[in-house]
């Protein structure tokens, strides 16, 4: 398509010179070469018309011209190296995405791109969760978290009146674990699970065919049902996928902080977004947009949010138009079929500066380094989806956010976990301890024993808990 415009973009410099009808000699040259340039003729070869040449009215007919052809470089052609790039192939995409765009991309196309890009996104072909993997996330670390978020749940289905039918919808289910978890906690209460249709919102195919397997679904089909409960469960790619009408209760954990976030930076102009460009050695580098961006437009609005002492301190500031948006779909679903939706993240309860990081095998890398072969993530700026929320809609109340050491001990994990470790080995409970500390503690945890590296450290205050419910069903358990 662009060579096309190209071409034709050439041949119409070239009528006009045509439909000028100059005669002079100057003119004429003008028009011949700029023609010549457009079309981008190679070095050696050129194409000159008569000062004199007339022209007549039709336009299909060919001037007389003399065409002189250097071919002395035909005997000479350029060395051409034979060596494979060792781009791979998201780093070649993402360079030609800003080769042929004529410029830098932002932090968070590249984000976008480096996550979830069909054939070569950090997410899409791999099992990134666990110790073999890239980060460990709470359900993984122990399945007292899972249950809690159940007792949530259930108790939100029991605000609502218990409902005959229920969508439950998990953002990012990773692995399946949180979702198994809630499940076999909850399958004593047979009318809540009769009641649930569940929907996983999943992009990535590696992905859906391990949550199948921890699900226990035996059939192929994209719809299916779990063995555990024999609850049906559907995937889809977006939250709008999921069919309305009925009331919904949504899970959001650790999803909002893998959305792509846009930077900006504070420079003698005005706020800058960040960019992403190549730059001489063919590396990727940040560079500082020139003029205002579609992005600025989010900016304005959390700036509009947030105190002037807030931004006054502040040299960097983090956006993520996608989880406003987001947001709003899910205050606009749940305002008009009821239910509530739970974000637990690591964030913020104020407006993020600049968090954006790129974890490979548990450690800390350059977020340019190697794109894809890393996770990357953001702070969560929860103030931001309370204000998202609330902006669309009066029938819904948002609350929190509060710690998940809050969330969890006033949920019962306390209880659970001295359950627990009545009828467990030694081996055993030593496992329900790290965890149980992971989940709720601060910090590196006082009674390990074990190699210094391997030390429990508490999510306990790092991580946030907000939920946002219809105004109908009253306050969530445990926000009183």
């Amino acid at each position: 398509m662009l060579r096309r415009f190209i071409g034709q973009a050439s041949i119409a410099q070239r009528y006009r010179c045509l439909i000028s009808r100059q005669s002079s000699a100057d003119t004429l040259r003008r028009c011949s070469s700029s023609a010549t340039a457009s079309s981008q003729a190679p070095v050696g070869t050129s194409a000159e018309q008569p000062a004199d040449t007339q022209f007549s009215d039709d336009y299909t007919s060919q001037p007389a011209a003399r065409i002189s052809i250097d071919r002395s470089g035909l005997s000479n052609p350029p060395e051409h190296s034979h060596e494979t790039s060792a781009d791979s192939e998201l780093v070649k995409h993402l360079k030609s995405i800003i080769k042929f765009r004529g410029g830098p991309i932002s932090v968070a196309e590249y984000m976008e791109e480096v996550l979830i890009n069909p054939k070569a996104g950090f997410y899409i072909n791999r099992d990134v969760f666990g110790a073999e993997g890239d980060f460990i996330t709470s359900p993984e670390v122990s399945q007292m978290f899972g249950e809690m978020v159940g007792v949530w749940a259930m108790c939100l289905w029991e605000q609502m009146g218990q409902p005959d039918k229920v969508n439950l919808v998990e953002l990012g289910p990773g692995r399946g674990t949180l979702m198994a978890d809630l499940l076999r906690g909850t399958s004593k209460f047979e009318k809540f699970t009769k009641s649930l249709n569940i929907h996983m919102i999943e992009v990535s195919p590696a992905l859906k065919k391990i949550q199948k397997l921890t699900l226990k679904c035996e059939d192929e089909d994209e719809n299916t049902a779990t063995t555990l409960t024999g609850t049906p469960v559907s995937w889809h790619s977006t939250l709008e996928e999921v069919p309305t009408g009925l009331p919904t209760i949504i899970i959001a954990h650790e999803f909002y902080d893998a959305l792509p976030v846009h930077q900006f930076q504070k420079a003698s102009r005005g706020w800058c977004e960040k960019m992403i460009d190549v730059a001489e050695d063919s590396k990727f580098r940040v560079v500082l947009s020139p003029q205002p961006t579609p992005a600025t437009l989010y900016l304005l609005k959390r700036c509009k949010w947030a105190q002037t002492e807030e931004l006054s301190k502040l040299e960097h500031i983090e956006i993520c138009p996608k989880a406003m948006d987001l947001t709003q779909n899910i205050a606009e679903r749940i305002s008009s079929d009821g239910g509530g939706a739970l974000i637990i993240d690591y964030g913020l309860d104020g407006i993020v500066s600049d968090s954006l990081q790129a974890i490979r095998k548990h450690k800390f890398v350059n977020m340019l380094d190697d794109p894809g072969s890393a996770d990357l993530s953001a702070y969560v700026d929860f103030p931001a989806i309370k204000h998202s929320a609330e902006e669309v809609s009066e029938d819904v109340c948002v609350y929190g956010p509060i710690t998940q050491s809050h969330f969890l001990g006033n949920l019962g994990i306390n209880f659970r976990v001295e359950s627990l470790l009545q009828n467990c080995t030694e081996e055993q409970a030593e496992s329900l301890r790290t965890g149980y500390w992971r989940l709720v503690g601060e910090g590196e945890a006082p009674f390990w024993e074990g190699p210094n590296d391997q030390t429990p450290i508490g999510m306990g205050t790092r991580y946030l808990a907000m939920a946002i419910v219809n105004k109908k069903q009253g306050t969530p358990v445990p926000f009183h």
